[in-house]
């Protein structure tokens, strides 16, 4: 079949090579540079199919006419044979697992990732909450086993940009484990759970081919794809495959490799790219007013210990809300009022003070009893506690006693909320 489709003549050039059709399986995908030729191949097919006995299925035959957005769509009649059934022109069509649009913008194949990808977090929820509890590297590694591989499909090819659909995925499963809800900075729960974002792990994916296709036989078609990949950027500036390796080994100081296509190192590739997420991350942190105590006390990127702990869930997230500045204290709830900041003051005690976190904590007198048996606890995790400010009295809680300071939240977040709303 695939000798009388090139006996043609009608082929496109790929490199050094001519193509016609793709076959894979029971698939096969025709290819030519105008309708009039895609018309005479599908003819030799059908031709090929009555000879041999093969029906072609015309309900699962499609044409897609790719090209860039000016470019009206063809009106062409496509059709099996003089009189035979047509076959429909889409706007993108499915091939082994991808959706090529007619733009190769890769919007319908992330759109179907991605809820391919909601329904598998949704099933990695249900197991969390069926056991209960579930630590941080188990939640990770379900993570990274049961969401990454739907969710990076392909995304050697169509990850060179961020997709809201996908991101959002990413950032629900952060927030699902340290128990915080979607209003939340997302600067905040990324820090503190360390994973390595979308971005990096398709751009290890992007590299991982790269290694793939410089060691493939040089005379296999995907090779001189590659090539011919590799031509269209040097020579005509095309944003494709090549364009993308190449912006990232920029980013990752390794441009010698792409003009000698050489093998990348994936693991140091990744320790740079992570860097470059831990710098981003901290001045995008920094610009955020509601992360100014999560600023003064977190300073690497990476999973907090409370976290990586076996604590009461509740507990859990009650820190992640303390450090994020979503604690519903007056301090944050007020803004929903419209008071001024000053006017956001602690309706508990009398000492007219603005009811954010160092108050709560520190200073309201109505929590002194269970404010005095926590110090007592937690006072021998340095030999100077009552010389540290409250911001290093913070990092030190959280570095050494975060058991203890969950605990202490949970108790008195709980008292307030008994006094406010009887």
């Amino acid at each position: 079949m695939i000798k009388e489709l090139k006996y043609t003549g009608l082929v496109v050039p790929v490199d050094d090579l001519t193509v016609c059709a793709l076959a894979y399986a029971d698939d096969i995908a025709l290819i030519a540079d105008s309708p009039e030729n895609l018309q005479k191949l599908i003819s030799v097919l059908n031709d090929w199919c009555k000879k041999w006995r093969f029906v072609i299925n015309p309900s699962k035959s499609n044409v897609v006419h790719y090209r860039n957005p000016p470019k009206v769509q063809t009106n062409f009649i496509f059709q099996l044979g003089d009189n035979g059934p047509v076959i429909d022109i889409t706007d993108n069509y499915k091939y082994l697992g991808v959706y090529l649009d007619q733009y190769l913008t890769f919007s319908k194949a992330t759109t179907v990732l991605g809820s391919a990808a909601g329904r598998a977090l949704g099933s990695m929820i249900n197991k969390y909450k069926s056991m209960g509890e579930m630590g941080y590297s188990t939640y990770t590694k379900l993570f990274e086993s049961l969401v990454c591989p739907v969710m990076d499909y392909s995304s050697a090819i169509w990850g060179g940009k961020s997709y809201d659909c996908l991101d959002n995925i990413f950032n629900r499963a952060q927030r699902f484990f340290t128990g915080v809800h979607r209003l939340c900075p997302i600067d905040g729960y990324t820090g503190d759970m360390g994973w390595a974002t979308n971005r990096v792990r398709w751009k290890i994916d992007a590299l991982r081919l790269w290694n793939r296709l410089i060691q493939t036989d040089k005379n296999r078609l995907v090779y001189k794809v590659f090539q011919w990949d590799m031509t269209c950027h040097r020579t005509d500036n095309k944003a494709n495959f090549a364009s993308n390796i190449k912006q990232i080994l920029c980013q990752l100081d390794l441009k010698k490799c792409y003009k000698d296509q050489t093998v990348i190192d994936v693991s140091y590739a990744r320790e740079q790219l992570m860097k470059g997420v831990e710098k981003d991350w901290k001045n995008y942190a920094n610009k955020k007013v509601k992360l100014d105590l999560y600023n003064n006390i977190k300073t690497k990127y990476g999973a907090e210990k409370y976290l990586l702990l076996n604590i009461d869930k509740y507990e859990k997230s009650l820190l992640s809300q303390l450090r994020y500045g979503i604690l519903p204290l007056r301090v944050e709830t007020g803004r929903f009022c419209n008071e001024k900041r000053e006017g956001r003051v602690c309706t508990l005690c009398s000492t007219n003070t603005v009811e954010n976190v160092e108050h709560f904590l520190f200073e309201c007198s109505v929590y002194d009893s269970q404010r005095l048996q926590f110090i007592d606890k937690v006072r021998d995790c340095t030999d100077n506690w009552d010389t540290l400010t409250y911001n290093e009295c913070l990092t030190k809680l959280f570095e050494l006693k975060p058991r203890a300071l969950g605990k202490y939240v949970k108790d008195i977040f709980l008292y307030r909320r008994s006094k406010l709303y009887k």
